[in-house]
């Protein structure tokens, strides 16, 4: 790959080399035709972010979700606002929820196999049991003693949540603390570099890192319904599959990372989009492309900024304030890749999950002397519906990059930058003013 980057980069002009790059440093650039290059389908410009359309939402009465494209996906819930919580605590909410439930990401996922595991052996059973053996013969379990396992396994599927769940607001504790660190460092740029290339320049940086940030933890990037197999359909001059305008779409295979890669260096291109700093620019583009450690080197930038400040005549008190700060953001990344690629002991959620599986398939033989051939279904899918979707909820916060709206915090972050780049003013105060007079 590296390579290619650099017969690119001694073969072409500046302005070629960028358009490249904007395009992925994609594998397949060079001798392709322009209908196989690698374009952003879900990129959506800055400008138009405010009209919505960033996210993909489904709206269920009136409660409102990031999009799944599939079953299986988890819950993902955008930042709350008043009206949100307004109908998160209203006194009608189980209603709305009942009414929501076979629509909900839990049942959806535990719907096949587990479900569906449940109702077989329910059926099977009421079968055996009715038309196959004598009464006296029937399979079944004692309730009352079946009833102290539930006990012990419903203890085991909260302590796996509230683990699970101890990750995930650790996680957002993560991004609160680089929300406030971003901000912090924008506003002593304003304040302590003379040097206006180089506050634009460290200001850009801000802008990015917590693009890069998402990337880096969150292998889509945010964009959830992106699929890793997938089929771009292009036309025969190179649209997007989202404007076709050929009578005659033409359908090409596209690699996972570079598909991604053209998402990454379209957010990439908008902040860099005045043509200045181009070196950082395909910089961090090359190193996200070789699978490299980007916020490290976004944090490397950062730092070679402020170190260029001495030369300017930034004291050095202030250029270690502004250095603590990107000590700051280096902790609290170093703490999301220790969750990133830290799950909960692995023994542990294997033996659960077994547990979780022979007390969901036993439930009909406990429940059955008590309920009957026509009772046993319907009483064995809402224990183990209750049950195990506890449990799937503690494995999908598990992850809790995959969760929360990252995207939607780093959009924020860029907002704050352009807030303190576009109103900050240094105040004089009168008895200066009066003096320069």
């Amino acid at each position: 790959m590296s390579m290619i980057y650099n017969l690119i980069k001694k073969s072409r002009p500046t302005g070629s080399r960028i358009a490249l790059i904007n395009r992925g440093y994609s594998s397949t650039l060079i001798g392709l035709e322009k209908d196989e290059e690698v374009k952003a389908v879900w990129y959506v410009p800055r400008a138009e972010r405010a009209k919505g359309g960033v996210f993909k939402l489904e709206t269920n009465l009136g409660e409102q979700r990031i999009q799944r494209f599939d079953r299986t996906c988890p819950t993902r819930e955008l930042n709350f606002t008043p009206d949100t919580w307004k109908k998160h605590k209203s006194p009608f909410r189980k209603f709305r929820h009942m009414a929501n439930l076979f629509g909900s990401s839990p049942f959806q996922r535990l719907l096949i196999p587990d479900l569906a595991m449940v109702s077989a052996v329910s059926i099977g059973l009421a079968y055996y049991n009715e038309y196959i053996v004598a009464p006296e013969a029937m399979l079944s379990l004692d309730m009352n003693s079946f009833a102290g396992i539930t006990t012990a396994i419903g203890m085991l599927a909260g302590f796996r949540l509230n683990a699970s769940y101890g990750r995930y607001e650790e996680c957002r504790i993560f991004w609160g603390e680089t929300n406030n660190t971003i901000r912090d460092l924008a506003q002593q740029t304003m304040m302590y570099m003379r040097d206006e290339d180089q506050r634009s320049r460290m200001l850009k940086l801000c802008k990015a890192y917590p693009v890069v940030l998402n990337f880096h933890l969150n292998a889509k990037g945010g964009h959830h319904n992106i699929r890793r197999t997938e089929v771009n359909v292009v036309n025969m001059i190179g649209d997007s599959p989202m404007h076709l305008e050929s009578t005659e779409p033409k359908k090409k295979m596209h690699n996972f990372n570079d598909r991604i890669h053209a998402e990454f260096t379209a957010e990439m291109r908008e902040i860099y989009a005045d043509g200045r700093h181009e070196d950082d620019f395909e910089r961090i583009s090359k190193v996200k492309y070789n699978g490299g450690n980007t916020p490290i080197e976004m944090l490397t930038l950062m730092r070679e900024t402020i170190a260029g400040g001495i030369d300017h005549g930034c004291p050095a008190v202030l250029i270690r304030a502004m250095d603590w700060q990107c000590e700051r953001l280096c902790g609290v990344f170093g703490a999301s890749e220790r969750v990133l690629r830290t799950a909960l002991p692995t023994g542990f959620t294997r033996h659960s999950s077994r547990l979780m599986f022979l007390w969901s398939n036993l439930l009909p033989f406990a429940i059955y002397p008590a309920m009957g051939p026509l009772g046993t279904l319907p009483a064995s899918l809402i224990g183990a519906y209750a049950l195990l979707g506890i449990e799937d909820i503690g494995v999908q916060l598990e992850e809790p990059f995959d969760v929360l709206p990252l995207r939607q915090y780093s959009d924020g972050m860029f907002d704050a930058i352009g807030q303190v780049e576009r109103n900050y003013i240094p105040y004089v105060p009168p008895s200066a003013a009066n003096k320069m007079k």
